[in-house]
């Protein structure tokens, strides 16, 4: 009993980046074998714990041919005690992911998916990992805008169901309430915004030590301490392992200290581990020996999508994909939907999503005009914190933007033209406005509005594969339209 001592190191969003890089000092940085070098010296030690917070996978990795059971043994080989679920694991569609969870040695968590019928998780709601003397619980969770992309089919959708966070960590914690656990650790991919707002909000019944985060992909250089709550994210890919080091008193069952780092994985803080590199070439060796890429569609030219701020071919050309796809008057789609900064004129399934890599569910929100307008003056303002956009959108034909930010960082921007082919908007007239549940999800964050569910119907559960069908109708590659037309913003001073 007394004073214990433990290690826990944690990735995030690896998504099948196993490679390493080599810096403009020509040092090694990252890859599996340094990943996979690090953790064995530090297991040489003594015990040590080691999760992954989601996004193993994502579709357009290395050797993405072979849907990820490429990189299956890699990650067996990594050995992790825990993998929580995150949105790309779902790139290949639930089925495919319920055989890699089988195919992968560690527990896959995640506890907000129950089987409707049976009031039964879907996967492994949590396990208790004991370090050095120390029990402690690991939770995986998962924020509702990922269930989307589980309940694509009507199969699904009426037999599975979301359950609340913070309800199952409650159920969980009751679960092993005989089990003695010193610390309770969540294993969120909520990312950053979510994972602060879910450490604000806990409970005051729940008692949380550690948040292990994932899905922004951010460098942090220290925990965020939220609610009394630790809140880390480390990078992405394979450059970075997080790690914590911490003194648990066992008699008080708290922690008396604790130390965290981002630790960069190079030649001078990690070793090779040879025993990794034999099975790394073979990932390599897919990717070079598979079949040339097949066309999936043809754009008129190679397009580009260079800035999120201002209009692009690309954003016009999705948009507008939206808005003949969908019932809606006009498209608001986040700028950041969009992740190649250029495209075509041969469109290969890889291009594609990597070009829109999000698969969300797609709502028609009903607004007045006047809320429009109140909604666009809110984002156009300036906030509190000193900040004017704190969202960048592309719309579809026939909306008309234009923004004067002229002594934007002191007044906010002033509208200028806020239009529907031509036509202003009408205070009391109602407006069915397409965009995806997540944008829906952050209406008040980005326009200062909130949106009862009454006003929002889903129209579809799978944008990515809508927008997919879409091109391949297309008898002619797609040209993109006049870029200039749709949003404008003159005199900005970044």
């Amino acid at each position: 009993m007394g004073i214990k001592k433990l290690t826990l190191l944690h990735a995030n969003d690896i998504h099948g980046q196993l490679n390493f890089k080599v810096g403009e000092d020509f040092k090694i940085n990252g890859g599996i074998s340094l990943l996979s070098g690090y953790l064995k010296r530090e297991r040489s030690k003594g015990p040590v714990f080691f999760g992954i917070c989601g996004d193993v996978l994502q579709e357009d990795v290395l050797g993405s041919d072979y849907k990820g059971s490429n990189t299956m043994e890699l990650i067996n080989y990594l050995d992790p005690d825990a993998i929580s679920l995150g949105n790309h694991e779902l790139d290949y569609g639930l089925a495919h992911l319920l055989i890699f969870k089988e195919c992968i040695k560690s527990p896959t968590l995640c506890a907000n998916i129950f089987v409707s019928k049976v009031g039964q998780p879907l996967f492994t709601p949590s396990i208790v990992r004991e370090i050095n003397g120390v029990k402690i619980l690991l939770i995986g969770v998962i924020p509702e805008a990922f269930f989307g992309k589980i309940i694509s089919d009507e199969f699904c959708r009426k037999t599975l169901s979301y359950v609340d966070s913070y309800e199952m960590i409650r159920h969980e914690i009751a679960v092993h309430e005989n089990d003695n656990i010193d610390m309770v650790v969540l294993m969120s991919h909520y990312g950053i915004e979510g994972d602060r707002l879910l450490a604000e909000h806990m409970p005051e019944d729940i008692h949380v030590a550690l948040l292990l985060g994932g899905h922004t992909h951010i460098d942090m250089d220290e925990p965020e301490v939220i609610n009394g709550i630790p809140v880390v994210q480390s990078s992405y890919g394979t450059t970075h392992i997080g790690r914590y080091d911490i003194e648990f008193d066992t008699d008080e069952k708290k922690i008396k200290s604790w130390k965290w780092e981002r630790i960069s994985l190079n030649e001078d803080t990690s070793d090779f581990d040879t025993g990794v590199d034999e099975l790394a070439d073979k990932v390599t060796f897919f990717k070079k020996v598979k079949k040339a890429a097949v066309p999936m569609f043809n754009f008129a030219d190679n397009y580009k999508h260079e800035s999120r701020l201002y209009e692009t071919d690309l954003s016009n050309i999705v948009t507008d994909a939206f808005a003949d796809i969908y019932p809606v008057d006009f498209i608001i789609m986040q700028s950041g939907s969009l992740r190649r900064k250029e495209c075509g004129p041969v469109v290969t399934k890889k291009d594609f999503t990597e070009l829109y890599p999000f698969d969300d569910a797609f709502c028609a929100v009903s607004l007045t005009g006047a809320e429009i307008k109140d909604a666009f003056n809110y984002l156009f303002s300036l906030k509190p914190d000193g900040s004017v956009m704190n969202g960048t959108f592309d719309y579809s034909r026939g909306f008309r933007l234009k923004v004067d930010a002229d002594d934007c960082w002191n007044k906010g921007c002033k509208i200028e033209e806020l239009t529907l082919y031509g036509k202003s908007f009408e205070d009391g007239k109602i407006y069915r406005v397409g965009m995806t549940k997540n944008c829906v999800k952050n209406c008040g964050k980005y326009f200062g509005i909130s949106v009862p569910e009454e006003k929002v119907r889903v129209v579809s559960y799978s944008t990515q594969g809508d927008l997919a069908t879409w091109f391949l109708k297309q008898e002619e590659p797609v040209t993109a339209p006049v870029i200039g037309e749709r949003f404008t913003i003159k005199n900005l001073e970044m």
